[in-house]
């Protein structure tokens, strides 16, 4: 089972360096990225690193799509690890796209920031499904500023980032083509997420859900036997059972996910190995957030 991940949506809080020091007293040449709010050491840098604070690149960010014209969005912004990373959806259900079997999908844009170095500040692409509101990852990159935070660090890369972003969704939509054309049967399905979970990238309890789902879809759309409604039956699970409480967690098993069935539909020789019989007592895979 997944660790649970600190979560929380108090986001709008003051970061700043504090020398961190020897323990004889002297200045290490490390600093701390410390909450003002409540004292906590969100991640440990050197004086290159710069801060970007949340509301900055937050207000920047709708400044920037009600420059464009792109309104009629909902958002959704939170920390997760005590506040070390920062995230805000952007969710257009107003701006739509089809893929090749019908499904309409409106863009989420995804704004993201750390303080621990893990995370650059950018954008990152995802689609809601509107028929069933699941999210749905996608394989493209982020799109942020090439740089690492450094004292340079700006925002003026998320004018182009937005561009980039909604320009990059129609070839997004390509994958699920791609899954979409791979039959499968209902046992083939059952075994494929078995073996995710011998991979690691689900958890067994997360795969008993999503066979459920799978097994026996509650809409019409995705009663078709493939790899596509597979995925569907995933993203489900994660979207409304999941990702309330452990939204980082869900949007990177979503990722890892469909970068593995499109591997596999890509490549025969991988295809096999999501086939090849499973172990009950090997399934269950210890998952880590």
């Amino acid at each position: 089972m997944a660790r649970p991940t600190i979560q929380s949506t108090d986001w709008d809080f003051t970061v700043k360096q504090v020398d961190l020091l020897t323990p004889d007293g002297r200045k290490s040449g490390f600093f701390g990225n410390m909450r003002e709010d409540n004292g906590e050491v969100l991640g440990v840098t050197t004086e290159q690193y710069g801060i970007l604070q949340n509301r900055e690149i937050y207000s920047r960010a709708v400044e920037v799509l009600e420059r464009k014209g792109l309104t009629g969005y909902t958002t959704k912004s939170l920390v997760t690890g005590g506040g070390s990373k920062f995230f805000t959806e952007f969710e257009f259900r107003n701006k739509n796209i089809a893929n090749a079997v019908g499904d309409t999908f409106g863009y989420v844009l995804r704004l993201q920031n750390s303080f621990d170095r893990t995370l650059r500040a950018s954008f990152e692409l995802g689609l809601l499904r509107l028929t069933c509101l699941n999210g749905a990852a996608t394989l493209e990159r982020e799109f942020g500023d090439n740089k690492k935070h450094s004292l340079k660090v700006s925002v003026d890369f998320l004018d182009d980032a937005v561009d980039r972003a909604f320009a990059a969704g129609e070839g997004a939509l390509k994958v699920y083509d791609r899954l979409a054309a791979k039959a499968i049967t209902d046992a083939q399905g059952t075994l494929i997420l078995k073996n995710l979970v011998g991979k690691g990238i689900l958890s067994g309890k997360l795969r008993e859900s999503m066979e459920t789902l799978w097994l026996a879809p509650s809409r019409k759309e995705d009663k078709a036997r493939n790899v596509y409604n597979l995925y569907n039956a995933v993203t489900e699970h994660l979207t409304h059972a999941v990702k309330s409480d452990r939204f980082e967690y869900a949007n990177n098993t979503s990722s890892n996910v469909l970068f593995t069935l499109d591997n596999a539909v890509r490549r025969p020789d991988n295809f096999a190995k999501l086939l090849l019989p499973v172990k009950e007592d090997k399934a269950e895979v210890v998952v880590t957030a």
